[in-house]
């Protein structure tokens, strides 16, 4: 992108705002180049897998709502710059574009006469959301806008990609390891596009429950073997945002050779629970639970139950299953 396009949104895109707040500031920088009668930008959220409104200017709610949903969905012009990785297009550039159910049902009854919709997509191709720019006044946008916009496309793609910021800390902290973002919702969406194993149901409703946290747990799957589950905090940063957590899941034997009940003994324990409160969460007697915390402090070397439970905090020696929110 040219500097003489660039200086206006230089300070909107490289503000520590929020989301929303960049948004904003960039359609009013743009709203003082580019002729409009609307604009707004929809982000694209890839762990939940929809569009959503990230800022608005004068577009009715109506009209948002289609852009989010039928729009980004059947649109042909849309799909055309989807197909096309073409950059902006207007309906004027889109051949019986006005005969469309996005105009005739939508954009028309809204008072538009033209319009502009950009994919955003940053330079490594990741999609990040959507432009829309429409105008009461069939003039506009003319084609220096559409050049305006074209040159913003990229940097304001790099600016709302959620997932750049989690690829670089899984590839820094685990290269060429499997790894998930997990909403609290429990959506996911495997951080590479290479194909990795499906998140376990269990696990995947373990880490739900845990998301925007940072936690290390120990899980086994249902073949009986043992894996190290790191999660650290990867929430977008716009309002409204459901928590989400950037997710490792690393094949890993117990160590200090433990059982898995002993570890949900531990975990317990951890938990402050007492012996009698952990004999009631696993349903055995307090004698045997006595005789687990005993073996617990033979292996591992720790003088009591502060030890043990300093120890599992430490080193995620918790089983997913009795994790505390």
């Amino acid at each position: 992108m040219r500097s003489s396009t660039t200086g206006p949104y230089h300070e909107a895109l490289g503000s520590a705002a929020d989301l929303n707040t960049r948004a904003d500031e960039l359609l009013c920088a743009l709203g003082e180049r580019v002729s409009s009668s609307a604009s707004a930008i929809s982000l694209w959220d890839p762990v939940a897998g929809r569009h959503l409104t990230l800022a608005n200017h004068d577009y009715p709610d109506s009209v948002m709502s289609h852009f989010n949903s039928w729009f980004v969905s059947n649109d042909p012009l849309f799909k055309e710059m989807e197909r096309t990785r073409s950059g902006a297009l207007r309906w004027r550039d889109f051949p019986g574009y006005r005969r469309t159910h996005s105009v005739t049902n939508v954009f028309t009854p809204a008072g538009f006469d033209e319009g502009l919709s950009a994919r955003l997509v940053t330079a490594q191709g990741t999609y990040a959301g959507t432009l829309h720019v429409n105008s009461d006044d069939r003039r506009y946008p003319r084609d220096v806008d559409v050049t305006e916009i074209n040159e913003l496309r990229s940097s304001v793609a790099s600016l709302l990609d959620t997932t750049m910021r989690p690829v670089m800390v899984a590839d820094f902290l685990s290269p060429g390891s499997p790894a998930w973002l997990i909403d609290r919702s429990g959506n996911c969406r495997a951080l590479h596009d290479q194909l990795i194993p499906d998140v376990d149901p269990e696990l995947l409703s373990i880490v739900a429950r845990l998301a925007g946290t940072e936690r290390k747990f120990r899980w086994c799957d249902p073949g009986g073997t043992w894996h190290l589950v790191r999660l650290l905090p990867a929430t977008p940063r716009y309002r409204a945002a459901t928590p989400v957590a950037l997710t490792f899941a690393t094949p890993e034997p117990l160590p200090f050779d433990l059982t898995g009940r002993e570890l949900e003994v531990l975990t317990l324990v951890a938990n402050g629970l007492t012996s009698a409160q952990v004999a009631g969460a696993l349903v055995i007697s307090a004698k045997t639970v006595g005789r687990h915390i005993e073996h617990l402090l033979g292996k591992t070397g720790v003088a009591n139950r502060v030890g043990l439970a300093t120890l599992a905090h430490q080193h995620g020696l918790l089983s997913g299953r009795q994790m505390q929110p």
